[in-house]
């Protein structure tokens, strides 16, 4: 049964537009999270001859209501690793940048080596950034990234030359108050007169764009709502599965099958499943859904193409979110552990999406607390095709909890006794069903 048998009105919720991630846009995935500030550090040229100016290109994104006002100073060497003198010209004293509520723009600080700078590689170029927020700031940006700009304030061919910069990964548990970035000098010398490097900041997003996003995302509502709640049970599962193993190795936390398996269930479950069990899901509300909408109001043809890939490469984040609020009251129900109130759940899945974004030290409850218990619980209404055997889930996750009981202590033992008791029940529940292992056999915990 699909789940466009639920009548829907299709104007019943006014569309409430999410700020789009425009630093992701820009970077493919590097970021620091400065918690009111996102980030991103990068150097065009990587490469360049004396007297050739270079940028340290600095995207900035505020995720707060306020204005926020940051001081940026260039710290150069002026010794090489041999001892030799290095010229390197730099923006004189401090820069001031004043970022609008939900402000994104982009920072260039023009760097120059001269003689009798000697060539070589990795020459460091160290950017110190302080910013203080307003305390009544309130957090508007979803954290962890999210949805693409469909509307900007700069041409398409300057955010392309944006996205052709290297941009640095930064470690968790590197310091943020002072970033990295290197280049080489090369055996050269250009003959050319060069000016005093200047900075220049330029706004590529404002919250002025909110309409001009609402505006566009607006008339694609019912086309949207009809690609989200048209599918079968779980046919976005395959997709997500394949997105979900991608993604959470990236955050250097890949996943054994069977958890690959239960968290891109929760994710279906979240997406195809819940509009018609949970009570009070409200498509039309989630993170995911609105992010589709203007996913879509930016790029009309996503409409033509599969609706499982569209989900899963453009709203993953808004489904894990979703997922992660999902997931706590569902499970609530089946274990006798206090799981939070909503705001501390809330408080819980933005850490999760934060660390998501590459900001913060991973651990193990992330997977486990309450995407893998919860996916196990809802495992039954999320099939991928009849063929399919629970018991074939059911072992492979028990491969993975034998894995990682090793590396459990504190809360996260704590997690994984309630996986035992899941698993236990869900195996009772099979063999009531008297539903076969494949090739038979038994075995335990």
């Amino acid at each position: 049964m699909g789940i466009n048998t639920r009548k829907l009105d299709k104007a019943r919720v006014p569309f409430q537009p999410i700020y789009p991630d425009v630093l992701g846009a820009i970077t493919g995935g590097p970021r620091i999270n400065m918690d009111a500030l996102e980030v991103a550090l990068g150097m065009f040229p990587r490469q360049a001859f004396l007297n050739q100016p270079v940028e340290v290109v600095l995207p900035l994104q505020n995720m707060v209501d306020q204005p926020i006002t940051l001081k940026i100073a260039v710290r150069v060497p002026t010794t090489d690793r041999k001892g030799n003198i290095v010229v390197i010209d730099t923006p004189k004293g401090q820069v001031s940048v004043t970022l609008r509520p939900g402000e994104a723009g982009v920072l260039r600080l023009p760097i120059i080596a001269k003689p009798p700078t000697q060539p070589g590689k990795d020459f460091p170029v160290r950017v110190a950034i302080r910013y203080r927020a307003p305390p009544n700031a309130r957090q508007i940006r979803p954290p962890g990234g999210g949805v693409r700009p469909s509307v900007l304030s700069v041409s398409p061919f300057k955010m392309q030359v944006l996205r052709e910069v290297e941009y640095a990964a930064h470690k968790w548990n590197e310091s943020t108050d002072i970033l990295t970035v290197y280049f080489d000098v090369m055996p050269k010398r250009l003959d050319i007169k060069t000016e005093e490097p200047k900075a220049q900041y330029e706004t590529l997003w404002t919250a002025d764009e909110m309409e001009n996003e609402t505006r566009q995302a607006v008339p694609f509502v019912p086309a949207v709502l009809e690609m989200a709640t048209s599918a079968q049970f779980g046919s976005v599962y395959p997709a997500l599965y394949e997105a979900v193993v991608e993604r959470f190795a990236t955050r250097d936390m890949p996943l054994h099958p069977g958890e690959a398996m239960v968290i891109a269930k929760m994710m279906a479950y979240t997406v195809d499943v819940a509009p018609l069990r949970e009570p009070g899901v409200i498509v039309e509300e989630t993170r995911w859904f609105r992010g589709l909408c203007q996913v879509i109001g930016g790029d009309e043809s996503l409409l033509n193409y599969d609706r499982n890939e569209v989900i899963s490469q453009n709203v993953f984040e808004g489904v894990l979110y979703e997922a992660i609020l999902m997931a706590f009251p569902i499970l609530q129900q089946r274990v006798k552990e206090n799981l939070g109130n909503l705001e501390e759940r809330i408080s819980y899945a933005n850490r999760i999406m934060t660390w998501f974004s590459g900001h913060g030290e991973g651990d193990l409850s992330y997977i486990y607390l309450p995407l893998v218990l919860c996916g196990l619980v809802v495992s039954p209404h999320v099939r991928h095709t009849n063929m399919e055997n629970p018991w074939e889930l059911a072992d492979s996750l028990e491969d993975a909890y034998h894995g990682r009981l090793r590396l459990a202590s504190g809360t996260t033992g704590v997690v994984f006794d309630m996986l035992y008791d899941l698993l236990e029940e869900y195996k009772r529940g099979l063999r009531y069903q008297r539903i076969e292992r494949p090739g038979g056999g038994h075995r335990s915990l």
